[in-house]
């Protein structure tokens, strides 16, 4: 097993004695498989492992597994313990998108920050072929005979060229023990269903696939590595998915926009249709997302993504919230201050003995600005052409005297600064 490993790697040509890797790591038998392999081939590496808090004491025996295997192996060990629910109740995704965000968002900070090459994960044939029956069960058969990516960027896979059940064999033979997630036993997801009912047996046929899917994937390689840097150089993650402008689109080919796009679970039927599209302010279903058709580009979001919960403000000097990737500051300045936020509304000062909750818009939200101009806040996003999908995202302030304000759209005509004003209260904003 080790040699064959060390052969795979080879091949490749990662050069993984260069700079260290990160290695994904959640304790169970592959990544477990792939530690204990870096560490038998001599690779510099270090552990990053998520801990999620959904299984209770689980998830600390999880955490405290991965901290002992890294005591053994003489290798650093990095955690991070998110919240799961938090997030989602920030930014109204599911508990899966919720999940991933947050262990990606962990992975990318410890490589720039400390200097990682690459990441790998322990993606083994067994999950390419489950990927090619959920592919194929989308429509999506040319993502389905391509395959999981060996090496997509910064990520690699070493272990996709083999079973699982070697991996397992491979750590028992040596005594070495992993963690089992009795969630991966649930059948209530497409992919568990295609693990528990479709894959058993087929391990024959999974290594058949690899070689089938790897020739696929040679054969476009250089096409891809184009399009990957595109990609990364105009697209950016947004609200657990990704906007996508218009200069991605008209930079690469339209075969590449397909296999990105269908990748992601849509149809090359909606592709054509959204690429048709005229004007803004539709979307189409694709899998397990939604693509809006926007001004300046698209928006590829999770299809059950609904605008976070509100939440009660604390008008305090100082106070800081967050919410749907905002930060939210509360100062109190003195007029002889200067105040140098250039995303800031100011207040005179009396709002602070009112209460205000911070939440999503709403259908008939209306807002009174300066010069008693009233318009529904649905009109006033229009004319500062903010887009149909990031309403619902836009933060408000209300109260019982209406909206006070919507962050980066318009200020109202509630609680003004006047030039006797000794005082007044700034609250100031940026993007997570």
């Amino acid at each position: 097993m080790l040699k064959a490993f060390q052969t795979a790697v080879n091949l490749r040509k990662w050069d993984l004695g260069r700079r260290p890797t990160l290695l994904a790591v959640s304790g169970g038998v592959d990544s477990v498989a792939l530690a204990r392999l870096f560490a038998l081939s001599g690779f510099d590496f270090a552990m990053a492992h998520v801990n999620f808090g959904l299984r209770g004491v689980e998830s600390e025996a999880d955490e405290a597994f991965v901290r002992a295997l890294g005591a053994e192996l003489g290798v650093e060990v990095f955690v991070e313990r998110v919240d799961v629910a938090q997030y989602r109740k920030q930014n109204g995704v599911s508990v899966q998108m919720a999940a991933r965000a947050l262990r990606y968002d962990f992975f990318h900070r410890l490589m720039r920050e400390r200097g990682f090459g690459r990441l790998a994960t322990a993606h083994h044939a067994n999950d390419n072929l489950e990927h090619f029956f959920v592919y194929l069960y989308r429509g999506n058969t040319a993502v389905a005979w391509r395959g999981i990516w060996a090496e997509q960027g910064e990520v690699i896979r070493p272990l996709l060229g083999f079973l699982k059940r070697d991996l397992a064999d491979f750590l028992l033979v040596n005594g070495w023990g992993w963690r089992e997630d009795r969630s991966n036993a649930s059948t209530g997801y497409l992919r568990n269903k295609v693990r528990h009912f479709l894959l058993p047996g087929m391990d024959d046929f999974a290594l058949e696939f690899f070689a089938l899917s790897q020739q696929q994937q040679a054969l476009r390689g250089g096409e891809v590595r184009w399009e990957s840097l595109v990609w990364a150089s105009h697209c950016r993650e947004l609200r657990g998915g990704w906007f996508v402008p218009s200069l991605y689109r008209h930079t690469v080919t339209e075969s590449m926009l397909l296999d990105r796009m269908m990748g992601m679970g849509f149809s090359r039927a909606v592709v054509a249709q959204a690429l048709a599209v005229k004007q803004s302010g539709k979307w189409f279903d694709g899998g397990l997302w939604r693509l809006w058709v926007g001004r300046h580009g698209w928006m590829i979001s999770p299809k059950e993504m609904t605008s976070p919960s509100a939440l009660v403000m604390q008008w305090e000097d100082g106070a800081v919230m967050e919410w749907g990737g905002y930060r939210i500051r509360l100062s109190q300045v003195e007029s002889t201050e200067t105040f140098s936020e250039t995303d800031a509304y100011y207040f005179g000062m009396g709002v602070e003995k009112r209460s205000w909750v911070l939440r999503g818009w709403v259908n008939g939200d209306a807002l009174t600005a300066f010069g008693g101009v009233q318009k529904k806040l649905s009109d006033w996003f229009v004319d500062e052409k903010i887009e149909s999908f990031v309403k619902p995202f836009v933060p408000l302030v209300v109260g019982a005297e209406g909206v006070l304000c919507a962050l980066g759209v318009r200020r109202s005509s509630l609680y003004p600064v006047t030039e006797e004003s000794g005082s007044f209260w700034a609250l100031s904003w940026e993007l997570l």
